[in-house]
């Protein structure tokens, strides 16, 4: 981890970009601006000469945001992104704050705001959970170095294109890189309690339907006092990387995929439908006959429900009807 108490912080800088208020407080002599409390966002990839980082603005703009809220992060700029790799293939990327001082008096020292990469795009990742004030504060330094880190980056740079208040790209081979202070598992080499990094897959680039989400958690520490120490940190929302370098930060939970009926079994008037379950999804059975096939599948008859575990799960339809047609519908 690097340091650097040598930099001074000049006087309070307040920007405006996508709706958010940005910096204050910012580091002095660098084109990018940081203080603790903001959101960074980090991208590397393995071979690649060089890390990018950007800010996205205060962590506190993130969890105040109303539910079924979409707003384009404006800062990460897809120019620089471009520039900084030679596809987003196989990309890993994260996002993390930190509350040091000078400290946001409405959270306590060692509010994290962390990243959890998705497995399955449709699918939420299992929460961080709160652990208390001095574990959060090991991890709360290495996350805050990396801003601290990329600005020191920016004041050896000249400004430019790749050097801007909102984005630096690192060159490896410097002190300031990112790479050495997250590490080869993506934890904070070890200070945080898991792997903070998305990746793209190795064909991102090759359609511009694929996405990439990390979500977002608030992790105020804990106490046994409380009882609040292991529990489950705050769900805020998630990001939503696209092909063409496009972020967006969404604060409903993601539906999931509409399943795929895997085998339908008729047995008298009986017919049982088997499909593939997302855990805590609800489903209904809809089904018509032929005159229902060219309405909405919404408007079809509604059967029996579940709720999903991850398995194959089965409904059934009783009907004497010879001809029936079935689709499993996701219920909000």
């Amino acid at each position: 981890m690097k340091t650097h108490s040598n930099l001074r912080l000049s006087p309070a800088f307040v920007g405006l970009l996508g709706g958010f208020a940005l910096f204050t407080g910012a580091l002095q002599a660098a084109p990018f601006l940081y203080s603790p409390g903001d959101l960074v966002l980090a991208f590397r990839q393995t071979g690649n000469a060089s890390d990018y980082v950007v800010n996205l603005g205060k962590a506190t703009n993130y969890n105040a945001l109303p539910v079924g809220k979409t707003v384009n992060v404006a800062n990460l700029s897809a120019a620089q992104l471009a520039s900084a790799f030679p596809s987003l293939n196989g990309l890993k990327w994260s996002v993390a704050g930190a509350n040091r001082p000078p400290v946001d008096a409405n959270y306590p020292v060692q509010t994290l705001w962390v990243s959890a990469p998705r497995l399955d795009a449709a699918v939420q990742s299992p929460a961080w959970l709160r652990k208390g004030q001095f574990v959060h504060g090991t991890g709360a330094s290495q996350i805050d170095s990396v801003g601290v880190n990329a600005a020191a980056s920016s004041s050896s740079q000249a400004a430019g294109p790749n050097n801007t208040a909102t984005g630096v790209v690192i060159p490896l081979n410097t002190d300031f890189a990112f790479t050495p202070l997250i590490g080869d598992a993506g934890d904070f080499i070890g200070t945080f309690q898991g792997n903070v990094e998305s990746a793209t897959a190795d064909d991102f680039d090759g359609d511009p339907g694929n996405v990439s989400r990390s979500d977002l958690y608030e992790l105020v520490p804990g106490t046994t006092a409380g009882g609040t120490l292991n529990t489950p940190g705050r769900f805020l929302g998630y990001f939503e990387l696209k092909p063409d370098g496009t972020l967006t930060f969404n604060t409903g939970s993601t539906p999931p995929p509409v399943p795929t009926i895997s085998t339908v079994v008729r047995a008298g008037d009986g017919t049982t439908v088997s499909f593939k379950t997302v855990t805590g999804a609800r489903y209904t059975l809809r089904a018509t006959d032929a005159s229902g096939l060219g309405r909405p599948v919404s408007t079809w008859s509604a059967g029996a429900s579940l709720t999903g575990d991850g398995s194959v799960q089965s409904l059934q339809d009783n009907s004497t009807a010879a001809v029936r047609f079935f689709a499993v519908d996701v219920l909000p």
